[in-house]
Parts: structure tokens; sequence; C-alpha cells
């Protein structure tokens, strides 16, 4: 069957429980939301809201019979094409706003659709915050910045979604559901779907078996890097539906759709400081990050919670006039109390003296 008759039968097919306001074909709104935030275009055949998880696995389904690509989208804030698709565009927002906060505020379950700034407002009374952090944030939504790995510069390795990540409700892309958070939902799926749990244990076995692919892997990620699929999982986690969760990371909706996750918050200090730090060539700025980064607390935590470094170039481009061919690191520091703060500033100033 031609892809337009075999597009014709998806139309057909999702028309029967999908409500017409919700299917747009009409040329102006495929190509409005046929474009994102990128410099990339492609123009999708057909664009579906969904509204619920029962939805997407139809949709799915439907599609994997009649062997028709899917992309997923959420806020389309994203720079690289992620939310792009000449086939079928399938939105994630309006509908899944819902969330859950625990009651010790230590973790939050969340649908794809909530604007990542909305998650902060919801948990800075407790004094928490979501740990990612990308400049996109106020626009950005849950499921874009997870399935992107989208990070920003203070979680950096250590808290962005792959470390903060508890579990996922994700949907295969043959419509099965499955919550690796829920005992019974793992038991249903292993039971179904044994193949597929034993092809992710061989998988795992193979990798750590090779120590020399393991220590690459290891030392990859331990860096920051969101290039490619996730592959960190296979030598972090032995729990083969752990590995499924954290694979979903940075996969960007090729290897399931994911309909809520549930993440650890973390700790929002309530005093901050930043500052600008010149130096007179790259090296010395370099030098300097690095020295900042031996700096810890007694609790053992960074002092230095970002730092970001902006070469020459970079600062021409905005007109800096505090010198020629300097280079700069945009530098963040935060506390819970004026007075440790002060102190981590001074520690701070007292580490980059010459």
């Amino acid at each position: 069957m031609e892809r337009t008759k075999r597009m014709t039968a998806f139309l057909g097919e999702a028309a029967q429980f999908i409500p017409k306001e919700r299917i747009h074909t009409d040329e102006l709104r495929r190509l409005a939301w046929g474009t994102d935030a990128g410099f990339y275009r492609m123009i999708p055949q057909i664009v579906i809201h969904s509204a619920n998880e029962q939805e997407i696995s139809k949709l799915l389904i439907i599609a994997n019979r009649l062997e028709l690509p899917v992309t997923f989208r959420a806020a389309g804030t994203s720079l690289s094409g992620q939310a792009i698709s000449d086939s079928i565009l399938i939105v994630a927002g309006k509908h899944w706003e819902r969330y859950a906060i625990s009651p010790d505020h230590m973790q939050i379950t969340l649908q794809p659709g909530i604007v990542g700034e909305r998650v902060n407002e919801l948990l800075r009374p407790f004094g928490r915050k979501f740990a990612p952090d990308p400049a996109s944030v106020k626009s950005a939504m849950v499921g874009g910045i997870v399935m992107n790995n989208a990070s920003g510069m203070n979680c950096g390795t250590h808290a962005n979604s792959d470390k903060v990540l508890l579990s996922a409700r994700i949907i295969l892309a043959d419509g099965t559901p499955l919550n690796t958070g829920n005992a019974e939902s793992r038991r249903v799926f292993a039971s179904q779907k044994p193949e597929f749990i034993r092809r992710i244990e061989e998988l795992r076995d193979e990798i750590r078996g090779d120590k020399t692919l393991s220590e690459r892997i290891r030392y990859k990620y331990s860096i920051k890097n969101v290039t490619g699929l996730n592959l960190l999982p296979f030598v972090a986690y032995d729990d083969p539906f752990d590995i499924i969760a954290h694979s979903m990371v940075g996969s960007e909706g090729t290897l399931a759709f994911l309909s809520e996750v549930t993440m650890r918050t973390v700790c929002d200090e309530p005093c901050k400081a930043s500052a600008m730090l010149y130096f007179s060539n790259i090296r010395e700025a370099c030098r300097a990050v690095v020295c900042m980064k031996k700096l810890v607390n007694e609790r053992g935590e960074w002092i230095v919670k970002g730092a970001e470094l902006l070469d020459a170039k970079s600062l021409s481009s905005v007109n800096d006039p505090t010198g020629e061919g300097l280079t700069a690191v945009l530098t963040e520091t935060m506390g819970t109390t004026p007075e440790e703060l002060n102190g981590y500033i001074a520690v701070i100033t007292e580490a980059l003296q010459p």
C-alpha cells in the first residue's frame, strides 16, 4: 500500500476515537505545528493532539501496523529538530499537565505537558526545585526536557534527568504500556515480553563483559554529554526495568512515548550570587574552572554550582565593553543562609587569587 493510502487509512481509524477538533490536516496548522525553535522545517501530514495513554497506545498500534513513522512533540523548544516530522506528529501538551508531589516533597510525579518553570513554582513553597534547568525552562515541557536530556548550566552531570529519574510510565511502539515504578506492571510486562527483558539483560552483560567499553561509557557520561542514545544505564543499573527507564532519557522519543515520570527534587537554596569573571586568555579561564571545581563544603558538595565559559567571540557578539580578547566565566554559587553564601564567595575569591 502506497504511503498516501496508508496515511488515509491511519486518519480514518484515528478519527474513530479522536475528536475531529484534535486532528489537523489543513495546510496552515500543519505548517504551524511543523515548526519548532530550530531552523529545520518539515511539514507533518497529520497532527494529532493526544489526551491520554489509551489514545497514544491505539495510535501507535495503528501506525505500527501501517508502517508509518510517528514523532512526539511537547513545547517544541528544541533547537535540533526533535519535534518535527513529515509523517504523523502527536502533540502531548495541553492535556498532559497532571502532577503529584510526595508528602516529604522529595519526589514529584509529572506528565509530559507541564512547563519546567511551572514545576519549580509548585515546588518553591517547600524549598525544593526541578533539577534540570535548561535555558528554555520557562517554555520547555517536562516531556521534552527528560527525553532530550536537556540540562542547563547548574545541573551538569550530577543532577540531570538521568541522575534524578526514579521511574517512568512509557508506551512502546507496539502500544504496550509499562510503568517501571509499579511491581504489577513490571510483572505483566515480563510475562508478556520475556524476550524483550532477556535481550536487555544480554546487552547489559555483553557491555559489562567488555571492560574497555564499560570504562569508556563511564568516562563518556562523567562529562556533560547528550549525544546519541543513553548507554550509561547498562553499566549503572542491574535491574532491566531500571535500564529501560533510564534509557528513555535522551532518546528523543525514538524508544517509547513518555506518559509520566517520577523524579527526585533537589534543594532550592534561598541565597544565590553570580559573577562574571574575566581572564586575559582562555587558558587562564580554564585553569580557574578546574580550580573552582575542587572547592567543596563540609558536606562534600561543590561550592561553585555553575561555570559557563564565554570566549572572546562570544563576548564581542554582545558588544561586551570590558576589554579586547578576554575570556569570561559566568559563575554562580548558592547557600542556605546569607552567612553561608558570603563564606562561599570568600572561599572562591581566595582560590582565584594569583
